[in-house]
């Protein structure tokens, strides 16, 4: 009969052989999950620098170190690359503005949200993210800003940001009842179309200045931004 130390060996070893698949696979999951954010990486890079078009499945590959077929078994076509790229951080942009506008919500409780509240919600999460969110969101933020003004990123842009925006447009429109509801629509646009110029051209205030003020403080622009932003939906026309 077995003595004691030996039985524990022989379980110690059984065990250790029947969890080994479950850890290899383990293994497997983790290194596959780095290899397709190096990818995202990658495109997110090239897409913001060079745009949809001018970014090919085999830039990706090259950039990324791997080969073009691994970049396909992920991600299939470009289009798909496009879009979890866009997708990765707006799922993150979407969680910060949703929470801000709960926290404005149950500070106005049933009155009508400030308007000032509505637009730090809004775009204080994408400039803070562009400031301090490392290589990675300042690709991203450029990006953004390459696809508020091009027809090529319509869809995706209205598939990942919509919903969230929808829910700020309701609150405005509930802040500023006096003011023409294509007015709210047409200052939203306004406010988006500062927030990414503010991210992508942090230098045109020094070419302009002939250097005599620097921008590059990003979150120092941004406070300069906000009350510019609030006066602008403060003096919408009013309803006739």
């Amino acid at each position: 009969m077995k003595d004691a130390n030996i039985l524990a060996d022989d379980e110690e070893q059984t065990s250790t052989r029947a969890s080994r698949p479950g850890v290899e696979r383990a293994r497997g999951r983790k290194a596959g999950e780095a290899t397709r954010e190096r990818m995202l990486d990658a495109a997110e890079a090239l897409f913001a620098k060079d745009g949809y078009h001018g970014t090919s499945m085999r830039e990706v590959a090259d950039r990324s170190n791997a080969r073009i077929a691994l970049v396909t078994y992920h991600f299939g076509t470009k289009d798909t690359l496009f879009d979890k790229v866009v997708e990765r951080r707006a799922s993150y942009m979407a969680l910060q503005r949703i929470r801000a506008l709960d926290k404005a919500r149950n500070r106005a409780g049933s009155d009508p949200i400030p308007v000032k509240d509505l637009v730090e919600g809004y775009v204080l999460p994408f400039v803070e993210r562009s400031t301090n969110g490392g290589q990675g969101w300042k690709n991203y933020s450029l990006l953004v800003a390459r696809l508020a003004n091009s027809p090529d990123g319509a869809k995706v842009i209205s598939d990942h940001y919509d919903a969230v925006a929808r829910q700020y447009l309701a609150e405005f429109r509930r802040s500023l009842p006096q003011a023409e509801e294509e007015t709210v629509y047409q200052a939203f646009s306004f406010m988006v179309g500062a927030m990414v110029g503010l991210v992508a051209e942090p230098g045109r205030v020094e070419n302009l200045s002939s250097r005599r003020f620097v921008t590059s403080d990003l979150l120092r622009a941004y406070a300069n931004l906000l009350p510019f932003l609030v006066g602008g939906f403060d003096s919408l026309p009013r309803h006739s």
